[in-house]
């Protein structure tokens, strides 16, 4: 009988390794730095849904597929940890902030969070990007073009500040701030997982940035602070000077508000890492969403006339953009939604084996870094019919193919899915609302090929045509 239940058990075998990836130390790092989803795809295809290599002296498991994927997200953080596989944030978080936390004390920064992303305060937040699109949108001359990617950057800087920090710190950091955030996020590099701390030039923009992103935050903080003190003492109680009212104050008033189990207001140092954390996460996600979003529309512009049409019927007779009316953009959602899937922002999620574990019928060892990746699994043939193809209608009834649990993860799974998804998904989509309607693109000889230098990968080259449509076409010779 006991022969019988131990040939009834699945085996468990060691994970397969990917032979020929260079030096044993090195691994395949050249290959994974120059381009490492063909480096996982093509892993995926000689060895199946989980394989193995060594990458800077580190043990990589990588994991595919839904199975793999509810494994992973819904692993204990005593066994899986995703702090000890995001060290390399702690610099550009803080100390003590998001994964430097523990996980107890994550949540609950997470829950001090929750106030500000409620449905009344996302409608106040799609007033604001309407309104941020259209001020930029003013700069710009009747025609001629633009790089997509920094200019969607630009907006999305221009709503995530308003909406989490208010306006007083947006115009205290003026023209600088798009170039401080990029700064920021040069330090999500490779030779991270070896270390945060090395001498790179990087490196030292990525402190620099935070350090003067801080010093702004600070004092919009105390400045913040001063008011409420002043109130308390018996002046007017008026909100600081340029915040926003978007339902309930943006999210720097909800964290001022905040206070821990025993009383005690969140410190200051808390509360930078917090909304740095939050504009890191939040602004250059939706800003590379948004500009692939664009990209497959120009490359795919049978579609520009249904959602032209789209937006005509949903906008006319509203005077501003909310909630309720993009809710009503499906057509545009789904290409968002179709966007996310073929070019998800963050390629990458780890967690760090703190003790051997069983994942899909392989033994993962102690200290071994594992890797999930949207941009495979989400091309997974399996899970979406001809998948490389864009095709918004397969998140339609019926086929819905997203519909399976931990098969579109461009926003991560589990207890650590994005808080801030919501909020992601209504800037991209307010954002192509008012260009979709107030300018025509051409592609032009824009290089739509992803760009892995960096993390959160958007085109090598977006730079793209385009006439304001209060602009006559000119006619044809």
């Amino acid at each position: 009988m006991a022969l019988d239940d131990a040939a009834a058990r699945p085996q468990v075998t060691a994970v397969p390794q990917l032979s020929g990836g260079g030096l044993p130390w090195l691994g395949p790092c050249w290959s994974f730095r120059q381009d490492p989803v063909a480096l996982l795809r093509a892993g995926r295809e000689r060895l199946g849904n989980v394989f193995g290599f060594p990458l800077l002296g580190q043990q990589v498991v990588f994991a595919c597929g839904p199975e793999a994927h509810a494994t992973v997200f819904g692993a204990e953080e005593t066994v899986l940890s995703p702090k000890e596989a995001y060290r390399f944030v702690t610099p550009v978080f803080g100390p003590g902030v998001a994964y430097d936390a523990a996980p107890q004390e994550m949540s609950a920064q997470i829950g001090h969070l929750l106030p500000a992303l409620s449905p009344r305060r996302l409608d106040g937040y799609a007033r604001i990007a309407e309104e941020e699109v259209r001020t930029r949108l003013a700069r710009w001359a009747p025609q001629g073009e633009v790089d997509l990617l920094s200019e969607l950057n630009r907006m999305t800087v221009a709503i995530a500040t308003r909406c989490l920090i208010g306006d007083e710190f947006q115009h205290g950091m003026g023209p600088h701030l798009p170039g401080l955030y990029r700064d920021l996020e040069s330090g999500i590099r490779l030779a991270g997982i070896l270390s945060p701390a090395l001498p790179l030039p990087s490196f030292r923009r990525r402190d620099r940035a935070r350090a003067a992103i801080a010093r702004a935050i600070g004092d919009v903080i105390a400045a913040r602070r001063a008011t409420s003190a002043g109130a308390s003492d018996g002046c007017e109680g008026k909100p600081a000077a340029g915040v926003v009212d978007v339902g309930g104050g943006d999210m720097l008033a909800t964290l001022l508000a905040a206070r821990t189990p025993d009383g005690s207001a969140l410190s200051d140092d808390l509360l930078t890492g917090i909304l740095i954390g939050m504009i890191f996460a939040g602004q250059h996600t939706s800003a590379v969403l948004a500009t692939w979003t664009g990209a497959l529309l120009l490359q795919h512009p049978e579609y520009l006339g249904a959602l032209l049409a789209e937006q005509r019927a949903v906008t006319d007779g509203t005077p501003r953009l909310g909630t309720e009316p993009l809710r009503r953009m499906e057509l545009l959602e789904r290409c968002v939604r179709e966007a996310e899937r073929l070019h998800p922002p963050l390629i990458l999620f780890m967690r760090k084996a703190r003790h051997e574990v069983e994942l899909v019928g392989h033994t993962v060892p102690a200290g071994a870094l594992v890797m999930l990746s949207p941009a495979v699994a989400h091309r997974m043939p399996e899970i979406f019919r001809d998948p490389d193809r864009f095709d918004p209608a397969r998140y339609e009834a019926p086929r819905e193919e997203h519909r399976q649990p931990h098969s579109l993860i461009g926003f991560g799974g589990g207890r650590h899915r994005c808080v801030g998804s919501a909020f992601a998904y209504l800037q991209v989509k307010a954002v192509w609302s008012v260009l979709l309607r107030e300018v025509a693109f051409d592609a032009g000889h824009a290089d739509f090929r992803p760009d892995y230098s960096t993390f959160i990968p958007g085109p090598v080259s977006p730079r793209v045509r385009y006439r304001k449509r209060s602009v006559p076409v000119p006619e044809q010779p």
